[in-house]
C-alpha cells in the first residue's frame, strides 16, 4: 500500500451516514494517509465510536472532547495531536476525490512547492471531473483571497511546520480565517483547477451551517475585522471589504430566493402541502 506522510483531520460533531461517507473517501484513496484523526466535537453519544470501527483498517485516532467547542477548536485539537509533517483537513459532511491526495501531495513534494495547496470543490453532489488534461495551479493572491473563499477547508492540504496560526474558536467562517491568515502571513499557496472534494449540497441555502446566511455574513465580517485588527490587512484593504461582503449576502438572499421559487413551481405536491394547514398544529 502506497502511503503519505500526511495526517487527515476530519471534525464531527453528529454527523452520523455524512462522517461515514467521509471516512470512506478516505479509505479509497490511491494514495492512503499515514494517520487519519477525528475529533468528536462531544457529539453526546457512541455513534462516533461505531463508525470509526468500521474502518479498522484506516489508522484512525479519536478524539472526544469533552464539550462542544465548535469545528476550530476541534481541528486546533487535530492539529496537536498530529504527527505527520502534512494536514489535510476534511469536514464530516464532505468527501474526496480517490486521486486527491495522490494529486495533491505530488504538487506539496515537486521541486519549488507550494506550503499551502487546495483546489476546486464541487456542490450538491457534482460529478467528479475526468483528468485527461493538463493540472493547471496558479498562486493564490491576497486579492483572491480577500474577495473570496477560494481554498475551501476540505480542500487545504498544509505543512505542518508551516501553521503559524490556529483556527478561531467561532461557529462560522473559522476555516476561512485558517486559509486567509497564512495566505495574507506570506504562506507560499497555490491552488489547483480541479474539483478534488465535494458536498452533497448546495453551498448555502440549506439545512445545516451552510443555510445561516447572517450567520455566514457576521462570520465574514469578522475574519475581515480580525485580519486587520492583527494587523494582516491594511486599513485600505479592509474598508470596501465590507461593502463587498453586504454585496455578496445580498446575491445570496436572491439565489436561495430564486431556488425555493423553482422548487415550489416544478413540484405541485409541495405547493399543496405549504398550502394546507397543519390540522395537529391547530390543534
Amino acid at each position: 500500500m502506497n502511503t503519505a506522510p500526511i495526517t487527515v483531520i476530519i471534525p464531527t460533531y453528529c454527523d452520523g451516514d455524512a462522517l461515514r461517507r467521509a471516512l470512506r473517501s478516505v479509505a479509497c484513496q490511491t494514495l492512503q494517509p499515514r494517520e487519519v484523526i477525528v475529533v468528536d466535537d462531544a457529539s453526546g453519544d457512541e455513534s462516533t465510536d461505531r463508525i470509526c470501527r468500521e474502518y479498522v483498517a484506516q489508522p484512525i485516532k479519536l478524539i472526544k472532547l469533552p464539550r462542544n467547542r465548535g469545528p476550530g477548536a476541534a481541528r486546533n485539537a487535530g492539529i496537536l495531536a498530529s504527527s505527520e509533517p502534512f494536514l489535510a483537513f476534511l469536514d464530516a459532511d464532505d468527501e474526496w476525490h480517490p486521486e486527491k491526495l495522490r494529486i495533491q501531495m505530488e504538487l506539496m513534494l515537486a521541486p519549488g512547492a507550494p506550503l499551502l495547496s487546495s483546489h476546486r470543490k464541487g456542490f450538491a453532489g457534482a460529478a467528479w471531473s475526468s483528468f485527461n488534461r493538463a493540472m493547471n495551479t496558479r498562486c493564490i493572491t491576497r486579492c483572491a483571497i480577500l474577495v473570496a473563499n477560494i481554498a475551501p477547508i476540505s480542500t487545504v492540504v498544509i505543512r505542518r511546520a508551516e501553521v503559524r496560526h490556529y483556527f478561531p474558536q467561532t461557529y462560522a467562517c473559522e476555516d476561512y480565517w485558517f486559509v486567509a491568515a497564512h495566505v495574507l502571513s506570506g504562506v507560499r499557496s497555490m491552488r489547483m483547477d480541479e474539483t478534488l472534494a465535494r458536498a452533497d449540497k448546495p453551498a448555502f441555502g440549506t439545512t445545516g451551517l451552510s443555510s445561516r446566511l447572517h450567520a455566514m455574513q457576521l462570520g465574514e465580517m469578522r475574519t475581515h475585522f480580525s485580519l486587520w485588527e492583527k494587523g494582516v490587512i491594511s486599513a485600505w484593504e479592509y474598508a470596501p471589504l465590507v461593502a463587498w461582503t453586504f454585496l455578496k449576502y445580498l446575491r445570496r438572499l436572491l439565489i436561495v430566493q430564486l431556488r425555493n421559487v423553482a422548487v415550489h413551481l416544478t413540484d405541485p405536491e409541495s405547493n399543496r402541502m405549504n398550502a394546507t394547514p397543519n390540522r395537529g398544529l391547530e390543534r
